[in-house]
């Protein structure tokens, strides 16, 4: 079963259109990731599912429930879900225990104390119950933050960039345990983030949104192995694009020379188009006859973004540290990792 369907659902702001047909199936237990640039329709998105969004036409349903479809528009209160947001939105003068229980009016008191002392215990903070929010670091508010919403026990999880305030090492483990937590719970969860690496590590996939509308969705890997345009391509990572014409239904010419290709070629012979290759698909070899040469060389750690000249074009790699050592100046050979091309129209 589908924990949430959204089928054809525009948004306009006065004049401007926000979402353009947009269709999303989020299944039980699982975690989708909204990715885009800023504008795209992400958070729309997220407050139309939460019902706090107007000037709404098309479907969204939950859970087998439709809660927007022409004259159906349940209440927010209504619709199950839980919402994690950016500034956490804790209240200052409650405590944490008041502000996990702030939502479980219907509760007895017993009821209300179990809850919330077995969600604070979920989120490992069970010695933090009488602590106001001003005596939290900010990954223990954003902890408080997501206890308050698993205490409302929602169908849904809905999440609006809620790491972006903590430093990177709290963020990761953050994002490590709300996934580990949401899974244990057979969550499903839709989260918003600008950035591919918050999403990389929290989604089962991703949905990359542009103009209003998702152009690819799937598990991190396909899109960034596989993007259906350069769009999805240069958003998804690093990128370098080398001319080729199709020979024959096994290879290209190219500037690298003759490439043979892993799968058979659809387009005819003569066909130009342009070869997607991620900079850990280019590797160098020291070779002083060769023809290409070494221009910049940036330390990562355990990596090292190589920029290289060959015939007028620069092209990134990338490599490990502890591969061959190489400074600028070097003159290097160039080859192609074999791997399954993505190729583009020109």
């Amino acid at each position: 079963m589908s924990a949430l369907v959204v089928k054809k659902l525009n948004c306009f702001y006065q004049e401007n259109q926000i979402l353009k047909d947009l269709d999303l199936d989020l299944q039980d237990n699982e975690i989708v990731c909204l990715l885009g640039e800023s504008g795209c329709g992400k958070t729309t998105l997220l407050r139309a599912v939460a019902g706090l969004q107007a000037e709404l036409s098309g479907s969204i349903t939950i859970n087998g429930v439709i809660v927007d479809e022409n004259k159906i528009q349940v209440a927010p209160e209504k619709r199950k879900v839980g919402l994690i947001f950016q500034d956490y939105a804790l209240f200052p003068h409650l405590n944490v225990f008041d502000n996990v229980a702030f939502s479980l009016l219907k509760l007895s008191n017993k009821e209300k104390k179990q809850r919330v002392e077995d969600v604070l215990s979920l989120v490992h903070l069970s010695d933090y119950a009488l602590r106001f929010p001003h005596q939290l670091s900010g990954g223990q508010q954003q902890r408080i933050a997501i206890a308050r919403a698993l205490a409302y026990q929602p169908d849904l999880m809905l999440l609006d960039e809620p790491f972006s305030n903590l430093d990177q090492h709290v963020r990761f483990q953050l994002i490590k345990d709300i996934r580990r937590l949401l899974k244990a719970r057979s969550m499903s969860a839709l989260f918003v983030t600008h950035s591919k690496e918050e999403g990389f590590a929290f989604a089962d996939k991703i949905a990359l949104m542009q103009a209003g509308k998702i152009v690819q969705i799937g598990v991190p890997q396909q899109l960034y192995n596989f993007p259906e345009s350069r769009y999805v391509a240069d958003f998804m990572g690093q990128s370098n694009y080398i001319d080729v014409q199709v020979i024959n239904k096994n290879s290209y010419q190219s500037d690298f020379g003759i490439l043979t290709s892993e799968s058979i070629i659809e387009y005819q012979p003569g066909s130009r188009l342009q070869l997607l290759l991620r900079p850990e698909q280019i590797l160098l070899s020291g070779d002083e006859s060769g023809h290409a040469k070494i221009i910049d060389i940036d330390y990562l750690g355990a990596f090292q973004n190589i920029t290289v000249c060959f015939k007028g074009k620069e092209y990134l790699v990338k490599q490990t540290s502890q591969q061959h050592l190489y400074h600028v100046g070097d003159n290097i050979k160039l080859m192609i990792n074999p791997h399954e091309f993505v190729l583009f129209n020109v």
